[in-house]
């Protein structure tokens, strides 16, 4: 049997679904290479891109929970790669800090996810690539409003 049965590929959600989770094994691969998790991944680069921030908001600012991020953090801590320091602003709260190892894994890590996404879109020319991104941000953030891509480069992608 070829592709998938009529009433399902004509959903969107369940096109959705089924794209996560090739992108999403790929993903799990390339990371696991260089020793890393989803999470971790998503735990180092928000704590790199965005400084050092409490384990709470951490865990708010990635929408993980709470009791999961525990585990995430204690695990990127014992392999050196982030460090728990007193807030300068609150002593009663730690501050999550990126160490050079950590700045390094990550790093590596991206270029792990690079490659990945690369494999996950082969099917795809560079535009229509970049159209998808585009369009995913826009669903997964609606209020997105910077450079949204317009009905022509979304037809001419899709090739209608």
């Amino acid at each position: 049997m070829d592709g998938y049965p009529k009433a399902l590929a004509a959903r969107i959600g369940f096109l959705l679904a089924r794209a996560h989770l090739v992108a999403r094994e790929q993903a799990d691969r390339a990371l696991a290479e260089v020793g890393l998790s989803m999470k971790g991944f998503a735990a180092l680069a928000t704590l790199v891109s965005d400084g050092a921030m409490s384990q709470q908001r951490l865990s708010q600012r990635i929408r993980m929970d709470p009791a999961t991020m525990v585990d995430v953090i204690d695990s990127l801590e014992q392999a050196g790669n982030i460090v728990r320091r007193r807030n300068p602003k609150d002593r009663r709260e730690y501050a999550l800090q990126t160490t050079a190892k950590g700045r390094a894994l990550l790093a590596r890590a991206q270029r792990a996810i690079v490659g990945a996404e690369r494999d996950t879109v082969r099917g795809l020319d560079p535009k229509e690539a970049r159209v998808l991104l585009e369009l995913l941000g826009r669903i997964a953030d609606p209020g997105r409003a910077e450079s949204l891509a317009t009905d022509e480069a979304i037809t001419a992608a899709l090739g209608r």
